[in-house]
């Protein structure tokens, strides 16, 4: 009889430790934080686009071309936003990044490359930086006191270029290579001593090898947000990434740069 209930008492403290170990591992299991991006959740949904009018506006390029763009809002804290291969500033609205800088009191130019949207002249890519350099002028001659440029592939690629030649305040490069048509050399990533943001999608190389070799070299401040998948330039907002992408540059900006 002593040995059964010997047996008995075995048995329920093996079945105890059994149902133990489930509800620790129950715990640890719903425990696990929510993946996240630059410090927002990866499913935070997109906000709707506000309804904010742009006014179109016309500026000339060193070589006399009439370049077309949209202005946002009011401000003395500019920012240029220029566009990928074979797009035009329409993918800036699209993305609805110009509207909400605005209401944020930021001014914002998105405009179309020479040979692009409502630009004249042929399409040339070897005269990225001539056209931006003209926005930047544009800017100037608006009352701007700081600029911030921003571009998508391409664009990116310009605005590092004119970053690095021209007196900015930031630039936000969103999975622009290092060499295009215009080329950025290491010496002039490493010589910009200004607030730059470099951004791409994890899978889509080499453009995610370029933002992280720049990254690398660059001296302070700097900052760099890579993203699931491989979404490219302006398709990094929305989708799987949610408004992670659209608040880390508004945070950039907030940080660096904040509205006059």
């Amino acid at each position: 009889m002593q040995r059964l209930r010997l047996l008995f008492l075995i048995l329920l403290l093996l079945v105890l430790a059994r149902c133990g170990s489930g509800a620790s591992s129950q715990t640890a299991t719903t425990a696990t934080p929510k993946a996240t991006v630059a410090s927002i959740p990866i499913d935070a949904p997109t906000p709707a686009i506000p309804d904010v009018p742009a006014r179109t506006v016309h500026f000339v390029t060193s070589d006399h071309l009439h370049l077309t763009g949209s202005l946002y809002g009011h401000g003395k804290t500019f920012v240029i936003c220029s566009h990928m291969l074979h797009t035009t500033r329409a993918i800036w609205s699209e993305s609805g990044i110009p509207q909400r800088l605005a209401l944020q009191r930021y001014a914002v130019l998105t405009y179309d490359f020479r040979g692009n949207g409502d630009s004249e002249g042929p399409p040339d890519i070897w005269s990225l930086d001539v056209d931006l350099r003209a926005a930047v002028a544009f800017a100037k001659q608006q009352g701007a006191t700081k600029i911030v440029l921003m571009g998508a592939s391409m664009g990116g690629t310009a605005s590092l270029k004119v970053a690095s030649e021209e007196q900015v305040s930031a630039v936000i490069s969103l999975s622009g290579p290092q060499s295009f048509s215009v080329s950025v050399s290491d010496q002039e990533v490493q010589a910009m001593h200004i607030p730059r943001l470099f951004m791409a999608s994890e899978t889509d190389t080499p453009f995610v090898t370029d933002a992280r070799h720049m990254y690398a070299i660059a001296t302070q401040p700097k900052e760099i947000s890579i993203y699931p998948g491989n979404n490219h330039g302006t398709d990094i907002f929305g989708g799987e990434n949610g408004d992670a992408p659209a608040q880390r540059i508004f945070h950039f900006l907030a940080r660096y740069d904040p509205a006059a």
